[in-house]
């Protein structure tokens, strides 16, 4: 450092911690105070909403792929490409399965839902559905046995238990998409499962060869998909690309055509994202508060130290010294008090959950709906970003004060003294 800077930073932690005139001591604190809450709170909310986003996205991922691929007119090579996929790196599971909406009814009850045949095997390589199954299980789907596994909200809709028989109305459509016939196939409920989250709640699953019988005759080649389970979600549109250009390349003939869970679940996590980013925006604005009280402080300082600018300026001070002493003043105060809230808000985002059970314990210790776990992800891209955005308000807020000490006269001051 300059020998130059070395008295503009002596002096303006001074006039900053200064004891003989506590008032801008105590609006200072303030401003830390200001600055340290909204950050603290900007940690604390951004790691809620993280926390929420993962839980949201990995129960969305329950019955949703992280990758689909399929085929037209027809996937005749699907049981080669599966084992192509397999073997490619990136990608941890593949199975395949088949969709078709359906009229599920039971003593009266109805609800269209969407039906899927799998092996149950190879879909619990690629998802958590085995982890999620309330009633029965997934082995429970037996070819040829007419099981079928349904989601908490639709068995609840159809008032049906494990061990219920339940019809399924398929219809019957040419390729003009005009009806012509409507089939009547009976099932056998065998498992419930629960994703606690709407997408996928009111799915149903057959075993692969029985949803043969749902699907026009000699259709299933045209029907089938693969699910993919990538290594990394986030990469997941990579794979896609590659798994692509693998099958075009080792199994040429059908027109083959992928997306991953960021195009087919896109408006849901966009939705997420903006809300993510405008609660962001709104809680900043606690940081602009603490930011004016700095401007505040300053514009007083420079007012009462008047007298002491002039006479710096007459022992040789120039205007870039002045107007240093204040940058560091207010500086400071915006370091000390994001950094304090950074660290703050740290610790109370990773013990979140202990801090709000804690807490309900203490102020409603009878209530019914105690918190049991309320996940936060704790990101450092997240602080790193609300940390640099408060600084710069900070700087941005001293500069106007710092300017107007480096403007004063000495010779203006100094005549009235």
């Amino acid at each position: 450092m300059s020998s130059s800077k070395q008295p503009a930073v002596f002096i303006g932690l001074r006039y900053l911690l200064a004891k003989r005139n506590n008032r801008f001591s105590f609006i200072s604190l303030i401003s830390m105070t200001g600055l340290t809450l909204g950050v603290m709170a900007l940690v604390v909310v951004l790691s809620v909403f993280n926390g929420s986003q993962s839980v949201m996205r990995d129960r969305t991922l329950i019955t949703v792929p992280h990758a689909d691929v399929s085929a037209t007119p027809a996937f005749t090579t699907w049981p080669q490409a599966v084992d192509l996929l397999r073997a490619q790196p990136g990608i941890a599971a593949v199975a395949p399965y088949t969709s078709v909406d359906a009229l599920l009814s039971q003593k009266g009850y109805h609800q269209v839902t969407q039906v899927r045949g799998i092996i149950p095997a190879d879909e619990l390589a690629v998802s958590t559905l085995g982890h999620v199954m309330v009633e029965g299980s997934l082995d429970q789907l037996q070819p040829g046995k007419q099981g079928i596994v349904l989601g908490r909200a639709l068995a609840n809709n159809l008032r049906v238990w494990p061990g219920d028989a339940i019809n399924l109305l398929v219809p019957q459509v040419t390729a003009e998409g005009k009806q012509v016939s409507t089939q009547m196939h009976h099932f056998t409920v065998v498992g419930i499962f629960d994703v606690q989250f709407n997408i996928g709640s009111d799915l149903a699953y057959v075993h692969l060869q029985d949803s043969e019988q749902l699907l026009p005759a000699g259709s299933l080649d045209a029907a089938v998909h693969l699910r993919l389970k990538t290594v990394d979600i986030n990469n997941a549109d990579q794979q896609v690309v590659a798994s692509l250009k693998l099958l075009n390349s080792e199994l040429p003939g059908p027109q083959y055509h992928g997306e991953d869970w960021t195009i087919t679940e896109a408006s849901l996590f966009n939705a997420l994202r903006l809300e993510k980013f405008m609660t962001w925006l709104m809680l900043m604005m606690i940081v602009a508060i603490g930011a004016f009280n700095i401007i505040s402080t300053l514009v007083m300082v420079v007012a009462e130290k008047q007298a002491d600018i002039a006479i710096l300026r007459t022992m040789g001070a120039g205007q870039g010294t002045i107007l240093a002493i204040f940058l560091v003043q207010g500086s400071m105060v915006g370091i000390i008090g994001v950094s304090v809230g950074a660290v703050l808000g740290s610790l109370v985002a990773t013990n979140f959950t202990a801090i709000a059970s804690a807490l309900e314990q203490v102020l409603s210790p009878d209530s019914l709906y105690m918190i049991s776990s309320l996940p936060t992800q704790w990101r450092s891209s997240d602080v790193l970003i609300t940390c640099g955005v408060s600084l710069l308000i900070s700087f941005l807020a001293t500069l106007y004060p710092a300017w107007k000490a480096s403007r004063i006269h000495p010779a203006q001051v100094l005549r009235y003294v």
